[in-house]
């Protein structure tokens, strides 16, 4: 398993490190991912092409993540 993190600014200008595993990640992004790669190319075609490999990787580059050791 797999963790990434990104930072989140906090509301006194300082920021936090948020940490996910791939699957919190598969079930908090998927969802939104899926329904958005469905409206763009068609289900038919994100069905055959699309993987969650590609939403992970989605979601990475969305919160400029870095991979956690």
């Amino acid at each position: 398993m797999r963790y990434y993190s990104y930072d989140e600014p906090t509301e006194d200008g300082g920021n936090r490190t948020i940490t996910m595993s791939e699957d919190e990640i598969i079930e908090s992004y998927w969802p939104w991912w899926y329904e958005r790669m469905c409206e763009k190319y068609g289900k038919e075609r994100v069905n055959l092409n699309y993987c969650k490999k590609d939403c992970i990787n989605d979601w990475i580059i969305v919160h400029w993540a870095r991979e956690s050791i």
